[in-house]
């Protein structure tokens, strides 16, 4: 209570500040305010981004302490927070050379906006000399060992972050990933085993535990890790979720539904949890029972294109192409150049007769990723089956073209081009799809099989063979 009410008169000073001043510029007329009251109008309208405000608090601060540094630094400050690095390192370097904490803290931090990392690190080394504990100085110096490629320092400054507060996300994971990049998971994992031994209640400590086996695909330890979180702390729901992934892992697809499920007891379900409980139900071959998990999804959140996209595919395998029509057209209205969601479309109405409205979907996957092969066959033989033949000869002239070491595309523009009487161009096509990949000829002979008794083909056949 009596933090909040400091808060609350914290707050009541400085909107008192924040109206004088304004009166000040409103009335044109001068009032004398003190260097930290100057400071706070500065961060008050830094954090509201009011730049003529604060052109006007820096001129007061100017007239006021024309000769101070401490005006210096805050402005070099205001410059780095709007991402004026460069501005800021000439302001700051006006500044008379100091072992003013504030002043070292802010040059390297300008530094490491100006990717000088040696040079910020210098200087963190130096603070942190000074201020042995303090988080931010050793979140700095991690950051900044990482970008220098000494992923060794940069968990060493971690381990150091870990031990004074083991309550924070991300220091967990990136000290996790670093280990990780650097090749060294046992490191993480010792380090973790250790804090456990010292403090054995630490849910969370169990819980990160967990999220390094799980990393390692080492997923019954995770399981148990996870299972000793869940015991210290009943409701820790990120315990259950990643319990599941591992369950799911390892095919125990049923155990990681009841897992998920265990959670309705401690909060209500977001769309996430829905949507991961569909798929695992999807991997059961539960169809329907994915079908209304996704449903639940939807309800929860109606953007979760992923849900509408699902529900379009359990659709359109089950036949029911109009709602599958219906549903995917939901999720394009939600991701209108998500790729899959496309493809789909246009296999979808493909089925359902309409055909110029799957031919732009193609061309749109096409004009967004030219690199998909399946696309390209797809779009080819829709026009070649509707009596487009030029066209699809046309279509995957320009995927061949754009995908010259793709065979698939390159055999199946031979077949086109063999049955439609251009025999030396297809032969081409074809001693050029063998060079790529031999064997995928057999497939090709099992979709056209008339061709496999062209004596000139039969001739180039042997030749490779050779």
């Amino acid at each position: 209570m009596y933090e909040d009410e400091l808060s609350s008169q914290g707050e009541s000073n400085t909107n008192h500040l924040i109206n004088r001043f304004d009166k000040m510029l409103n009335e044109s007329h001068f009032v004398y305010f003190d260097s930290e009251e100057i400071e706070k109008i500065i961060d008050y309208y830094t954090e509201n981004v009011n730049k003529f405000k604060l052109r006007e608090a820096f001129s007061l601060y100017e007239k006021l302490y024309p000769f101070s540094s401490q005006l210096k630094i805050k402005k070099a400050q205001t410059l780095l927070y709007f991402d004026k690095a460069s501005e800021a390192l000439k302001v700051i370097e006006e500044v008379p050379t100091t072992k003013n904490e504030e002043y070292l803290y802010t040059l390297a931090s300008i530094y490491s906006k100006l990717d000088k990392p040696k040079d910020a690190i210098l200087i963190f080394e130096d603070l942190l000399l000074i201020n042995k504990n303090n988080e931010d100085i050793i979140s700095c110096l991690a950051n900044e060992y990482q970008k220098i490629d000494n992923f060794s320092k940069s968990a060493d400054m971690l381990e150091r972050l870990l031990i004074l507060n083991n309550y924070n996300e991300i220091n967990w994971y990136s000290y996790i990933i670093t280990c990780e990049i650097s090749k060294k998971s046992k490191r993480s994992l010792s380090f973790i085993k250790r804090h456990i031994k010292y403090k054995p209640y630490d849910y969370e400590a169990w819980f990160y535990l967990g999220i390094i086996y799980q990393r390692m695909d080492n997923h019954l330890d995770a399981i148990e890790a996870f299972d000793y979180s869940i015991c210290i702390k009943e409701n820790y729901i990120r315990a259950y979720t990643n319990k599941a992934e591992s369950l799911s892992e390892l095919g125990y697809y049923q155990k990681a539904i009841d897992c998920c499920k265990e959670t309705f007891q401690f909060e209500e379900a977001d769309a996430i949890l829905y949507f991961d409980i569909g798929e695992l139900y999807e991997k059961l071959d539960d169809l329907n029972k994915a079908k209304s998990y996704f449903y639940k999804c939807i309800r929860k959140d109606e953007f979760f294109g992923e849900a509408w996209y699902t529900i379009a595919l359990i659709l359109d395998l089950q036949g029911q192409h109009l709602e599958a029509s219906y549903h995917i057209k939901k999720a394009l209205e939600i991701s209108s150049s998500n790729v899959d969601y496309l493809f789909s479309y246009a296999q979808i109405h493909e089925k359902i007769g309409f055909i110029k409205e799957a031919e732009i979907a193609y061309r749109k996957v096409l004009e967004l990723d030219e690199l998909d092969s399946e696309s390209w066959l797809n779009y080819s033989h829709l026009l070649y089956k509707n009596e487009s033949k030029t066209e699809a000869i046309e279509v995957l002239k320009k995927g061949v073209k754009l995908n010259p070491k793709n065979a698939e595309l390159s055999y199946r523009l031979s077949a086109y081009l063999f049955q439609n009487g251009s025999e030396n161009q297809a032969l081409t096509l074809f001693e050029e799809a063998l060079s790529i990949d031999y064997d995928l000829h057999e497939e090709f002979f099992q979709h056209f099989p008339s061709i496999k008794n062209n004596k000139n083909l039969l001739h180039l056949l042997i030749e490779y063979k050779k």
